[in-house]
């Protein structure tokens, strides 16, 4: 498996849109568990990984570090609110599709404008050391979503 933080971000967006794909055609709430475990370790490496080293190698990409991670606080609270209800509640359905239609921008985002954005300013072997790191990261992230705090990613950043 590469060690690239950006094909390692690319096979999580794949796993992420494959469980999406499946809970769209199922309905089926038992697709929530793993599209959480999942979106919850991809949030988590990229938030407390790339993000950051990505701002001090490239800081004129802050503008787009500042907006996902305001899109990734708003997916972790839904995410830990989806957790919490019961399958059968009323607004289930709707919360996890409105999740997974935030998730899916977020990732068509990186995708397209991002992920070509940072590739043409970072090196080969920065890349593979994000990626080692995310490796690491992704060994101790949480396996499932909790509420986050008001802190939000540019706060630890800056300081």
């Amino acid at each position: 498996m590469s060690t690239d933080a950006i094909v390692m971000l690319r096979e999580g967006h794949k796993e992420i849109r494959r469980l999406i794909h499946s809970y769209r055609a199922e309905r089926d709430a038992q697709v929530i568990e793993p599209f959480l475990r999942a979106l919850t370790v991809y949030t988590y490496i990229e938030r407390e990984g790339m993000y950051p080293r990505v701002g001090v190698l490239v800081p004129e990409t802050e503008p787009d570090i500042l907006g996902f991670a305001e899109e990734h606080h708003i997916a972790d609270v839904l995410a830990a609110e989806l957790y919490e209800m019961r399958r059968d509640a009323v607004a289930f359905d709707a919360k996890a599709r409105l999740l997974m239609d935030i998730v899916e921008r977020h990732m068509d985002a990186e995708d397209q404008r991002w992920f070509p954005r940072v590739r043409a300013a970072v090196g080969r072997k920065e890349l593979q050391e994000i990626g080692a790191w995310m490796a690491t990261l992704a060994e101790c992230a949480p396996q499932h979503p909790r509420r986050p705090s008001s802190q939000m990613v540019w706060d630890t950043v800056a300081a």
